[in-house]
């Protein structure tokens, strides 16, 4: 009965459904925060916008070197582990590997759809 009221201790336990929305749910209340800060700070909302706007390129150059870190860390730390893990598989992992390119493509593309956005609101919006 002791193991089964430490289930929740341990995070490799959780379900991946509830790691999702309560990681939605911190993200919203801390981005929610930090823009009130922000207002507040900076004297108004159309302080804060001209100030978003002004470090805009800053942002953008941080974004994509998060991206390039995340991409080098996958592409040489974690990828290698999954793979070969994968290829422990019945069919050496043909399957799994193609699930996994075409979830590593869709990543990418999400990223870059994402940036695509930022831009055109940036360069006036739609």
């Amino acid at each position: 009965m002791a193991r089964r009221s430490l289930f929740w201790l341990n995070p490799r336990r959780w379900p991946s459904l509830l790691v999702a929305i309560a990681v939605l749910v911190v993200m919203f209340l801390l981005s929610g925060a930090i823009l009130a800060v922000s207002v507040r700070l900076l004297g108004g909302l159309e302080a804060h916008h001209n100030a978003w706007q002004t470090a805009w390129p800053w942002l953008l150059g941080w974004r994509l070197s998060l991206y390039a870190t995340l991409i080098l860390v996958w592409w040489y730390k974690v990828r290698p582990r999954a793979v070969a893990r994968l290829q422990r598989d019945h069919d050496n992992g043909r399957q799994a590997l193609a699930k996994l390119r075409r979830l590593e493509l869709m990543a990418l593309g999400i990223l870059g759809l994402l940036e695509t956005t930022n831009l055109i609101n940036r360069l006036g919006g739609v």
